[in-house]
């Protein structure tokens, strides 16, 4: 990061958080109860950077609003408590934000060969482009954290696996050895699940996970992030090898009920 950045980034820290935005928190981010005291300073600094540094822009004539922004900033900034390594989803210069699910219009190649185009989608994330995000289901992910669901989580976070160059499933970890258990006990997980949902089974890790290593790291981080508790659970193993990577422990939080 340039001395120029750092020097911007200062002066902005200077300036208390808005008391504005502050309300915006407080209606509409409950995850901020679970977190401590340092970890709410370092959220509220996030988020000035983040609106700071991000183009935010409306889609099908939506209006972005300061809400929107908090609202979204404050669960991107969730995942970067505690990595610093991504330098603030250093890829991702915009956020396209539409009212709701939106249809996309450019053809794709899906999992089963076949082009299609006119989907419905709830977020994108583009190789080192824009997050595309429904205001609609951000806000709604924001409004009831515990069900493991998030489209805020799940797009950044494969703008972090982006990050390592190429999309696949491991974002940059950080030492060399870490790989290997990375891989085997994704490897492994990936494997069972795909058997247990072939024979009927049912699992916190949604089978939308399964569509390729991508989505699970997607899908699997918003189970760690937005429902710790049963993820944890169900799947030890991955649940520690994203405690090392992310930094935290989100089902040491105070979660209501402790749900399972």
């Amino acid at each position: 990061m340039s001395l120029l950045r750092k020097h911007h980034r200062r002066k902005l820290l200077e300036s208390p958080f808005p008391t504005a935005w502050e309300h915006i928190l407080e209606s509409d981010v409950p995850y901020i109860q679970l977190l401590d005291a340092s970890e709410n300073t370092r959220l509220r600094e996030i988020i000035m950077i983040l609106l700071d540094e991000k183009y935010w822009e409306g889609c099908s004539d939506l209006d972005v609003t300061d809400r929107m922004q908090v609202v979204i900033a404050a669960q991107a900034s969730i995942m970067l408590l505690h990595l610093d390594s991504t330098d603030y989803f250093h890829n991702v210069r915009t956020f396209l934000l539409y009212p709701a699910a939106y249809v996309q219009t450019q053809e794709r190649v899906g999992s089963d060969g076949l082009v299609h185009s006119g989907s419905a989608n709830l977020g994108e994330a583009w190789y080192n482009g824009p997050i595309v995000l429904s205001w609609k289901d951000s806000l709604q992910s924001s409004h009831s954290p515990g069900r493991g669901l998030n489209v805020v989580f799940h797009e950044l976070a494969h703008a972090v696996d982006m990050m390592a160059g190429t999309t696949n499933g491991t974002p940059l970890l950080k030492n060399r050895a870490d790989y290997a258990p990375w891989h085997q006990t994704m490897s492994a997980t990936f494997e069972t699940l795909r058997q247990r949902y072939a024979t009927g089974g049912r699992d916190i890790i949604r089978p939308y996970g399964l569509t390729n290593v991508a989505e699970f790291f997607a899908v699997t981080t918003e189970c760690f992030f937005d429902a710790p508790i049963p993820f944890r659970a169900a799947h030890p193993t991955v649940y520690e090898q994203y405690v090392t990577f992310w930094g935290q422990d989100p089902a040491s939080r105070p979660w209501p009920h402790k749900r399972r």
